[in-house]
């Protein structure tokens, strides 16, 4: 049992020896940082295709009502 928690913390202290990587060595960011849009003029700019759906939901539960109900009058099997 001693075994593998000493093979664990020879590895972690192995892990700990590795050199992280130079974040420089990427070379100079020269892109542009993006630019900062007000919500207004992106949900402007979206298109909705989409139609509403709370009618469909609706019916929906209508429907899932309906059938509950219909389960709930079937009187249970002996």
């Amino acid at each position: 049992m001693r075994t593998p928690a000493l093979c664990l913390a020879v590895l972690g202290a192995l892990a700990a020896c590795a050199p992280f990587p130079e974040l420089d060595a990427l070379g100079p960011d020269t892109a542009p940082p993006p630019r900062l849009l007000p919500i207004e003029s992106l949900i402007g700019q979206a298109e909705v295709t989409a139609e509403d759906p709370g009618p469909a939901l609706s019916a929906r539960a209508a429907r899932l009502k309906a059938r509950a109900a219909a389960i709930e009058a079937t009187p249970p099997a002996s």
